[in-house]
């Protein structure tokens, strides 16, 4: 009795093993896209981040508004930390994602100003500010996932930043941010000098609808998203 007992056990594991092999072997990657949005119309007024460190909501819903939303991609002669993931001076956007990214990432959003270069930045489960800075003494930057520089063109278009073969888990969430390129870098990395421009983003309406586009190996079930 007690032999058979172990057997069964035995056979279960194996059996439970095979299911669960082929159960991630029959995963395939879903077609993903996170639309930017947000809360009132001036994306300033949305990045209170400051004091709540809650950042502008992203996720597959299409946008509805009759309104775009826009902010401003914070930059002049002297600008925030850009060795900063998270830094609530830029344009960030934070959305849930539960599995595997890989290939190809597309990065759209809709721009209206000058010319100018902007580092656009992903990072999965970042959930908060975490930099390196001088002055408080503290080297808590991680490298993102995926980095593409891409130039933006004068008066208004949709900019299209793809960063290539991109391979990362994501548990919980996904982090997209926008800050300006760093031209001539001072003695401190806290205070890079730039070649300033001027640049909103659109995004939230059907016409603007800003977004992010990949493909996804679900975690569970058949999306990488609620």
């Amino acid at each position: 009795m007690r032999r058979s007992l172990v057997l069964f056990l035995t056979l279960g594991l194996v059996f439970g093993s095979i299911a669960t092999a082929d159960a991630k072997k029959k995963a395939k990657p879903v077609k993903t896209t996170l639309y930017l949005h947000g809360v009132t119309p001036v994306g300033e007024n949305d990045s209170m981040a400051l004091v709540s460190e809650s950042y502008l909501p992203m996720d597959a819903q299409e946008p509805a508004g009759a309104q775009p939303a826009s902010r401003f991609i914070t930059n002049a002669f002297v600008t925030p930390n850009t060795k900063c993931a998270g830094n609530t001076l830029f344009p960030i956007w934070s959305g849930a994602l539960a599995g595997r990214v890989k290939g190809d990432l597309k990065v759209t959003f809709h721009h209206v100003g000058t010319p100018g270069s902007v580092v656009v930045r992903i990072w999965p489960d970042v959930n908060g500010q975490m930099c390196d800075s001088e002055i408080s003494g503290t080297s808590d930057y991680v490298e993102p996932a995926g980095e593409v520089t891409i130039e933006l063109p004068p008066g208004t278009g949709v900019v299209e930043a793809v960063m290539e073969d991109v391979d990362f888990t994501s548990v919980g969430s996904l982090m997209l941010q926008l800050s300006p390129a760093v031209q001539v870098p001072l003695p401190s990395p806290v205070n890079p000098v730039l070649s300033p421009f001027i640049s909103r983003v659109l995004y939230d309406t059907p016409d603007f609808a800003s977004s992010i586009e990949f493909s996804c190996i679900p975690a569970r079930g058949k999306a990488c998203t609620p």
